[in-house]
């Protein structure tokens, strides 16, 4: 009998599957942004690490003090590592933080310690 009928039904179903098999999984890089440095941020900014730009502040208002912000993303997002940086309302310096794998975070809580001046972040 002649295998070569089969062994081509073989490499069409394989070749059908690598067109509707996506090229990656789609990530999931939504988080939620806690507060708990004592004070009101007035910016947050997400951008992927390799980029320059930090794109738009996604905040509507005020993030207050113990106050929850959802972050999501559009499923088309390719990276992985990002940045955040966040202003706070009362005017003191931007703080940053870079390189987060978002895949492996689903809650980022940030601190300010007023004896050391520190704004630090817990990821989760």
């Amino acid at each position: 009998m002649n295998k070569l009928p089969q062994i081509a039904v073989l490499w069409l179903v394989a070749a059908m599957l690598a067109i509707v098999t996506p090229a990656h999984a789609e990530l999931n890089l939504d988080f939620d942004l806690v507060n708990k440095t004592g004070y009101a941020i007035k910016e947050v900014y997400v951008a992927p690490s390799s980029s320059d730009d930090w794109e738009e502040n996604i905040l509507k208002e005020n993030l207050e003090d113990e106050e929850t912000l959802e972050v999501s993303f559009d499923s088309d997002q390719t990276a992985k590592k990002w940045d955040l940086r966040i202003v706070f309302a009362d005017g003191s310096a931007p703080v940053y933080w870079k390189n987060y794998n978002l895949t492996e975070i689903s809650k980022l809580t940030l601190f300010y310690n007023h004896d050391t001046d520190v704004t630090s972040a817990k990821a989760e």
